[in-house]
């Protein structure tokens, strides 16, 4: 479905979510309108791949630093127990998008040796058609060198925001600033950390805190 803006949040004005990247004058930056959304990433495209708001999933951001101690966690996968209920974080989680040790399944825009804050899932993965025509060679032949099929896949990509505040507003402007849960990430894009404690859904029965709690956006 589509995550279109709730009426009157944005009157037709694009929101722009600028990256941390090497260029001053034009930063890499994920622009969102009611006509869709644009990644610009200069390193990875040649030109601006251009999306539907319906190919658009969720997103999360994290206001983290760039440099992380060792077993640190971005953007936890919490228990989902239905539609409107997850298990509370501090009762436990299914691991998360990116770990300072095991990386990550998405792709990473921008520099590799900076932790991520900003997360956003594609409603399926982007396929040959969406991503060979603005690839650049190198970056698309390292898709392919990771792909088990051989073949580019995209389900997601992880950055580094230069306002998480911003990113946030634009985010939940369009819908897409929601919990991530155990429903979005399979266990293979799962990472896992030593400390890590997994989510018990009979915390507290059913009528108990686990049952009815919903993760805040953004949480």
């Amino acid at each position: 479905m589509s995550s279109a803006p709730p009426s009157g949040g944005t009157g037709g004005r694009t929101l722009t979510i600028a990256f941390e990247s090497g260029r001053r004058i034009a930063p890499d930056a994920l622009r969102l309108s009611p006509n869709g959304a644009t990644l610009e990433v200069e390193s990875m495209f040649r030109e601006p791949l251009r999306l539907t708001l319906g190919q658009l999933h969720l997103a999360q951001v994290d206001r983290g630093p760039a440099k992380v101690k060792a077993q640190a966690g971005r953007f936890p996968i919490l228990k989902r127990l239905s539609a409107t209920a997850v298990v509370p974080r501090e009762q436990g989680i299914e691991g998360w998008l990116w770990t300072s040790g095991g990386g990550s399944a998405l792709t990473l825009l921008g520099d590799e040796d900076a932790a991520p804050t900003g997360a956003l899932l594609f409603t399926k993965p982007l396929g040959p058609e969406q991503l060979e025509p603005v690839l650049r060679p190198e970056q698309l032949a390292a898709l392919v060198a990771r792909s088990p099929l051989g073949v580019p896949a995209v389900p997601g990509v992880l950055f580094r925001v230069q306002d998480p505040g911003k990113a946030e507003t634009a985010f939940r402007t369009y819908g897409l600033l929601r919990p991530l849960t155990d429903r979005e990430v399979p266990p293979a894009m799962r990472r896992s950390l030593p400390t890590d404690r997994s989510a018990d859904p009979s915390v507290g029965g059913g009528s108990g805190q686990a049952s009815r709690s919903v993760a805040p956006p953004g949480f």
